[in-house]
């Protein structure tokens, strides 16, 4: 059976750092605290290695899938990093951010439970890419700016939710990157279920849909007959 595409282009950056070597209590005293389950976890307060390792914690916890190793995924985060702009709201802090929130929400409301594995992944691939290379401004002004500024983003010619896609792009760029390789052991079928889902999972992040999700939520809740947040408090 045929394997998913690997690519000989460079996606990630030229040269990866080495896995940080970090004070193990600072990691240990995060985990300790079940900071990663926790909805009052501050990224800020910790540094971006002290993050990496957190976010390899979360991946581990739900368990990778079949064909999955960890040097792969400690590459891939690594990679995420590194491509992160140096920008004031749209940087690697905040990805491991709505990375944890993910993780805390998916595990307090059952919903980590009831995925497989490979679902799983992509629910905290999708979290960790969904604004992956942003550009930091909205898809309002690089639809008006045009060829003029932020050139590095001047070929993304999609008519709506621009930046999603573009970051859905990169993340499966970086991931079928030669020296990450994060999929390499998985069938093409697989591969293009998995893809689907993530991308879909970033698509959902555009904000233009924010109402329509935030009405669901509520009449799923409503239907449910308790407050989600109070149910979340109870487990």
């Amino acid at each position: 059976m045929a394997h998913p595409p690997t690519t000989r282009q460079r996606s990630a950056p030229a040269v990866l750092p080495e896995w940080p070597a970090v004070d193990d209590a600072a990691v240990s005293s995060a985990m300790a605290k079940r900071q990663l389950l926790s909805f009052d976890f501050d990224p800020t307060a910790l540094p971006s290695d002290v993050l990496c390792h957190l976010a390899m914690a979360m991946f581990v916890s739900a368990g990778l899938p079949k064909g999955v190793g960890e040097d792969s995924v400690r590459r891939f985060i690594l990679a995420v990093r590194a491509s992160m702009p140096d920008n004031s709201y749209h940087n690697f802090f905040h990805v491991i951010d709505v990375l944890q929130t993910t993780n805390a929400l998916a595990t307090a409301t059952g919903t980590m439970a009831r995925l497989d594995s490979w679902e799983r992944f992509a629910l905290l691939s999708a979290a960790l890419c969904h604004d992956m290379n942003h550009a930091g401004v909205s898809e309002e002004f690089l639809s008006k700016a045009g060829d003029s500024t932020h050139g590095g983003y001047k070929n993304l010619v999609f008519r709506d939710a621009l930046m999603e896609k573009h970051c859905a792009l990169r993340a499966f760029g970086v991931m079928a990157d030669r020296d990450i390789r994060i999929l390499d052991g998985v069938t093409s079928a697989k591969y293009y279920q998995f893809r689907s889902s993530v991308s879909k999972i970033i698509l959902a992040t555009d904000m233009t849909h924010h109402s329509e999700y935030i009405s669901r939520l509520e009449e799923f809740a409503a239907h449910r007959g308790e407050d989600p947040a109070v149910e979340m408090s109870k487990q």
